[in-house]
């Protein structure tokens, strides 16, 4: 059965679409090299709070990015599509926007669907706190809280290596 739904996943997110210069790359997590995870408490488009301790219990997918950033833009589908088949696993994605305004955010989220939630990191203190120096930049964190991977730059997030990092973490979940 797991084995079926990793099927459908992979078939799922490869029909997300990505240009063939990122599904040509070879992204993979390193494991995270700081002590502390950083706090994350910022504010939506909206206005409403968001911070990642809210989110402790699920594997959450931290991403920096920006609408001006292409391999940003190119990974989102992805990115949404990898949060819709995992979401009932405990799995969320958390999308850091770097340095935008509402407006251009919340036209670029009616544009293309993204469903995840997204905060605004307006003055680049979250970034320069999670050494988000290229974006994108992800970091994978436990259903504790702690930061384990990070990942730096665009990502196929269809990669078997991916999937199987973030299944590990989503794991002891299903043992419970």
């Amino acid at each position: 059965m797991r084995r079926a739904r990793r099927n459908l996943l992979i078939a799922a997110l490869a029909s997300a679409s990505l240009p063939a210069a990122l599904a040509a790359e070879r992204a993979t997590f390193m494991p995270w090299a700081a002590a502390e995870t950083p706090a994350l408490d910022l504010l939506r488009p909206d206005g409403e709070p968001l911070s990642l301790a809210s989110l402790r219990g699920k594997v959450v997918l931290v991403n920096f990015w920006a609408t001006w950033c292409e391999p940003c833009v190119a990974e989102m589908p992805s990115l949404q599509t990898l949060r819709d088949e995992l979401a009932w696993r405990g799995f969320e994605v958390l999308g850091v926007n770097y340095q935008e305004g509402p407006a251009r955010i919340e036209s670029f989220v009616r544009q293309t669907g993204i469903a995840f939630p997204i905060v605004r990191d307006t003055d680049g203190a979250a970034a320069r706190a999670w050494n988000a120096r290229v974006f994108p930049s992800s970091f994978l964190v436990d259903r504790s809280g702690r930061a384990r991977y990070a990942l730096v730059g665009g990502a196929d997030w269809t990669s078997q290596e991916l999937l199987s990092t973030i299944d590990a973490l989503l794991e002891p979940r299903l043992k419970s």
